[in-house]
């Protein structure tokens, strides 16, 4: 998703919304800031803007000021450091606030801002983005793109800063990676929504795990070198993760130079965050004779022993010494509960306190994340653990065939108190899970004030330009792939197609009171949006890759919806008495049902392979009962 259409979008949206001027409620901007209050009218943009930066405002910073000003409508922005000539109709401060740059404006800026945080000013003549550091300043200056609408921008006062200290994308599917393009557009779209961590974890890049020992190709590791400068550019942490837990002798002085030769080579081409992560493996076997004379019998405790020492190695002999470096993520094997056991305990009693260590939630795809769940695994852990939440993922079986794109939901407010913070794991479907990520963001920036419902539709409207034909289309779109499975269970924590199924049990309330073609009506309407959705999601330029991730699902959804119209002809011919009609319309409606049923899912695109699933257990149950539907 690049800028540019990213900009449409905003625009096209804007345009649609009534003039703030006639409004007293503040702006909706996302991530939903801490505090936004409206102080005056919109502030109207002149053809020229004068950019005052701190000297070491950085240069992405500033790139995202003057494409938010573009964006408006400013015809020529220029950018000066702080302590020349300040002449100007508008003055837009750029820089900490602590500074005196920010210090200079005319509005008070907060001194005790925490780190990520900025504030943000916008009254006539002035624009102020002071940050508390230089992660908050540019989070300041994607808001100000954001506040952005044609020719003005809405006068408020906002102040601003993270519930959760990390915030971001695990990339850790199982299945067909991301291309090194995606990944990119991940790590921008990340930098758009003020997460601030990539983690690169695919489980089946060989160099990643099962060849974990081996150097990565020359063209790959400059991949990754691109990934990581893009990653800072975009106030991002990149971390890489290398997973040696399937083969790797923890005694052996082999494994350990060939560990940090690997670690080495990545940190040479500018990465500066490294996990060791050491889940999915089996530990009541060791992969050496030598590890059998080192810890004992293979079992959890003594494989938590020598995963201590590795870890605390790596942290402290290959880490500690290297400048700039974050501490280490890692990974347990027991990742996914918060039962004590001799595991946790020797891991809790003896690894360093700097390792980052990565949970699940109770269970590997939790229905929820209490805050009590969390309060316990921060004590089962003896440290605030990093979330890795394995939604919107869809690489078990019980998500075979669909695409997960019900919101983030169920992650209770108050859980950041016990956390480091949340990554989310997403489909093979790097375009498609932007749906859930973007309220991953939401959620991790201000856990109290996140509302799933609101941010779908900012979402859909965000992803539709504006439209609202398109973002109706789009909604409809996720409704009918809202259901969210649990590996190892017959079970679900998002029900399906919830819209849906209310306007069907709305159609059945009324056609058993006798609504006939009313009822019929009813349903048409809502029918032929899902017809339309194909084709108007399929239209969408802001990101062209969410069709092609769900081309086969839209493809099915046609043929659904089709079935659905036809079914409606068939009980409206039925209404009238013309049973031949109705019957040969149930007919074609079968026909078409049967079609959309034999939709796959695409070939080598996902890490399991199937029929396509939309709207099932709602949409294709209406369709089967409706021939027995009389009057």
């Amino acid at each position: 998703m690049r800028r540019t259409a990213l900009a449409v979008a905003l625009v096209a949206a804007a345009v649609v919304v009534p003039a703030p001027a006639q409004a007293a409620e503040p702006p909706e901007i996302w991530p939903a800031p801490q505090r936004i209050e409206r102080v005056g009218a919109d502030v109207e943009l002149p053809a020229e803007v004068l950019v005052v930066a701190d000297a070491d405002t950085d240069e992405s910073t500033r790139r995202v000021v003057v494409d938010a000003l573009h964006d408006g409508g400013v015809g020529d922005v220029v950018v000066v450091d702080h302590g020349g000539e300040e002449t100007a109709s508008l003055v837009v401060r750029v820089g900490l606030a602590s500074g005196d740059n920010v210090r200079s404006a005319s509005v008070a800026v907060p001194s005790d801002l925490p780190a990520e945080g900025y504030f943000a000013s916008v009254v006539p003549g002035e624009v102020v983005l002071g940050g508390a550091d230089g992660d908050g300043t540019y989070h300041a200056a994607q808001t100000l793109w954001e506040l952005m609408l044609p020719g003005r921008i809405p006068s408020v006062r906002i102040t601003d800063y993270p519930s959760n200290r990390v915030r971001g994308v695990v990339e850790g599917a199982y299945g067909p990676q991301w291309t090194h393009a995606e990944e990119l557009d991940q790590i921008e779209f990340a930098g758009r929504v003020k997460f601030n961590s990539f983690v690169y974890a695919p489980k089946d890049d060989p160099y990643h795990r099962d060849q974990w020992r081996t150097p990565y190709p020359a063209a790959r590791l400059a991949e990754l070198a691109e990934s990581a400068r893009s990653a800072a550019d975009h106030h991002v942490r990149f971390t890489y993760a290398l997973a040696p837990g399937l083969s790797i002798c923890y005694s052996g002085s082999a494994d350990w130079t060939a560990l940090t030769a690997k670690l080495r080579s990545l940190y040479d081409v500018g990465v500066r965050s490294f996990s060791v992560p050491l889940d999915d493996i089996d530990y009541d076997k060791w992969n050496c004779a030598a590890d059998q004379q080192r810890y004992g019998t293979p079992n959890a405790e003594h494989a938590a022993r020598a995963q201590v020492e590795l870890l605390n190695r790596v942290q402290r002999e290959f880490l500690a010494p290297l400048p700039g470096v974050a501490p280490l993520q890692t990974v347990p094997t027991e990742y996914w509960d918060t039962e004590d056991s001799p595991y946790k305990s020797t891991i809790r009693a003896g690894l360093d306190s700097r390792v980052v260590l990565m949970w699940t939630g109770v269970g590997v795809t939790p229905t929820s994340i209490e805050v009590f769940e969390a309060a316990d695994a921060e004590a089962v852990w003896g440290r605030k653990p990093l979330v890795w939440d394995n939604y919107p993922v869809n690489d078990y079986p019980e998500a075979t065939g669909r695409l997960l794109l019900g919101p983030c939901a169920e992650r209770k407010p108050g859980i950041s108190a016990h956390l480091t913070g949340i990554t989310a794991n997403p489909m093979n479907f790097a375009h498609a899970s932007k749906v859930v990520l973007f309220g991953v963001a939401d959620f991790t920036w201000n856990e109290a004030a996140y509302d799933p419902v609101r941010n779908a539709r900012q979402y859909a409207q965000w992803l539709g330009g504006g439209d609202p034909d398109t973002v109706a289309a789009l909604l409809a779109f996720f409704d009918l792939n809202h259901l969210a499975p649990v590996t190892g269970e017959d079970t679900t924590w998002q029900d399906q197609a919830p819209v849906l199924a209310e306007r069907l049990d709305r159609f059945r309330r009324d056609w058993a009171a006798g609504g006939g073609h009313d009822a019929v009506d009813a349903l048409w309407d809502y029918a032929w949006l899902l017809y339309q959705a194909p084709e108007r999601i399929r239209a969408i330029t802001v990101d062209e890759g969410f069709a092609r991730d769900a081309d086969a699902w839209l493809d099915a959804t046609r043929l659904w919806s089709d079935s659905l119209l036809v079914t409606l002809n068939a009980l409206a011919a039925r209404v009238d008495g013309d049973e031949d009609g109705a019957r040969r319309w149930f007919d074609e409606a079968a026909d078409l049902a049967a079609q959309a049923a034999a939709v796959q899912s695409p070939e080598g695109e996902t890490y399991l392979e199937g029929p396509v699933l939309v709207g099932d257990g709602v949409l294709d149950v209406f369709l089967r009962e409706a021939p027995d539907l009389w009057p």
